[in-house]
């Protein structure tokens, strides 16, 4: 806990700081490289460079998945940063995808200007009709809560004709984006918190979180707000990865509203298909649209083919989980 800690203060005052230090950093790279070396060789040669590096990776996992406040804020600035560096309209939607184990993996018919993002729309697709009990979502009013860049709202909107559709998500950066690109009927799209949502009580006849709750600094409140804002009644379809050790607590966050848990489904089998499918795509997207020297944190964070995320989901160290809630009737 308490290198974890250590972590965070640094972090914080990083980001806060970066207009001074930043200069400083390169009139003095000369002299932090040579540190930077030498200290390398020391822990290299005395044996600790592992034990450094596992340290190191341990607080980077309790940053980004495990710590509160923390994380909530630097996966916030990183979605700004990720819309900003690429605002343009061909980039709709985020996630791992789904796919099934056939020669296409396809599940779904797309329009032809959809193809390219395929994968991460079967994601939607399966998630929002219910784990592909719903046909469609004729009447209902549908709140995807961490709706990112808007796409997989956008899909469920045109394809599954809700009768309202509403997107949340705690990055100004990308709710703009939302509001920029797409303009469907009974759709929009709202920057709020996750945790206190400006939504009125009993709204919702269906949520959907995909890959969100890692992000969530306090897990609890959320699903507690899922449930205010849900119908009696309502359903509630949440998905996310996570380390194996991580579930139990994880599932006791979900269940901790009240909410009555119907269905738990490990999908890490077409999560890992679909990101075999789609790996040559988010490689050349990294490649040809971003600066290279953010290569290599985006393609682990996409979850390419060799990619930790890909190889720790493999082994089975990380699991990709989805579930079925209903909200109990009045």
């Amino acid at each position: 806990m308490l290198y974890g800690c250590t972590c965070i203060s640094l972090a914080i005052f990083v980001l806060l700081t970066s207009w001074i230090w930043l200069p400083f950093l390169l009139v003095t790279s000369p002299v932090w490289l040579s540190f930077t070396l030498i200290a390398y060789g020391l822990l290299k040669g005395l044996g600790f460079w592992s034990q450094f590096l596992r340290l190191f990776i341990d607080a980077y996992i309790w940053l980004l998945f495990r710590s509160d406040k923390p994380r909530k804020y630097l996966w916030k600035k990183f979605y700004n940063f990720l819309c900003r560096m690429y605002p343009q309209s061909g980039w709709k939607i985020i996630n791992y995808g789904y796919a099934i184990n056939t020669e296409t993996g396809h599940t779904i018919v797309l329009d032809e200007d959809e193809e390219t993002e395929r994968y991460p729309y079967q994601l939607y697709h399966y998630i929002a009709t219910g784990l592909k009990k719903f046909p469609n979502l004729a009447g209902l009013t549908v709140l995807d809560i961490g709706c990112g860049r808007g796409g997989g709202l956008a899909y469920v909107a045109k394809y599954l004709k809700p009768a309202n559709a509403i997107g949340i998500d705690y990055s100004r950066d990308q709710i703009d984006f939302c509001n920029k690109n797409y303009n469907l009927p009974n759709t929009t799209f709202v920057c709020s918190d996750a945790e206190k949502l400006l939504l009125k009580n009993e709204l919702a006849d269906i949520v959907i979180s995909i890959e969100s709750c890692h992000c969530f600094g306090n897990l609890r409140a959320f699903v507690s707000e899922v449930e205010r804002v849900l119908k009696p009644g309502g359903q509630f379809f949440v998905a996310d990865y996570l380390a194996i050790g991580d579930v139990p607590e994880f599932e006791e966050c979900l269940n901790s509203a009240g909410l009555e848990q119907q269905e738990k489904q490990d999908i890490t089998e077409n999560i890992l298909i679909s990101l075999k499918f789609d790996s040559n795509r988010r490689v050349d997207w990294i490649e040809n649209y971003t600066p290279f020297y953010f290569h290599r944190m985006l393609k682990r964070f996409s979850g390419i083919e060799g990619s930790n995320v890909y190889n720790q989901m493999e082994a089975g160290d990380w699991v990709y989980l989805a579930y079925h809630f209903i909200k109990r009737k009045n």
